[in-house]
């Protein structure tokens, strides 16, 4: 109604605004469960029994408990950002998680490993490129 009148209003548009809101980095921890299958009959019949485990997920690094995400942030943070590992262990203590530098620094080298063939073709098609641009 209006204040003057006491006539109804009608809508003639509306405003807006926005507002940033931060949310923290979270870890969950993702749970592989493998089921492990035996046969009865062989058991029965006292024949050795072969117990079979279902194939573990492949990973990035086997035997470790980093995924793709972790170890591109941990990349992300030193060589983007300049945030050492000493500072990225603090932290992951903070938010409760206990991850050595040690395991990080294991964990870069064999990354650089596992991405060197994608540096060398990227290095060989940059040279392939300045060796083609007109100067």
């Amino acid at each position: 109604m209006c204040d003057c009148c006491q006539s109804p209003l009608h809508k003639m548009g509306e405003s807006s605004s926005g507002a940033l809101e931060f949310v923290p980095a979270h870890i969950k921890v993702i749970k592989t469960i493998r089921p492990k299958y035996t046969c009865r009959h062989c058991e029965r019949e006292g024949i050795e029994s072969v117990v079979k485990t279902a194939k573990m997920p492949a990973t990035v690094i086997p035997k470790s408990i980093a995924t793709p995400s972790l170890l591109s942030q941990i990349i992300t943070c030193k060589y983007q950002f300049g945030l050492p590992l000493y500072r990225q262990e603090t932290l992951f203590s903070d938010i409760g998680i206990e991850l050595s530098r040690q395991t990080m620094s294991s964990w870069m080298l064999r990354c650089a490993e596992l991405l060197s063939p994608l540096y060398q073709r990227l290095y060989y098609l940059k040279r392939l490129f300045m060796a083609m641009k007109p100067r």
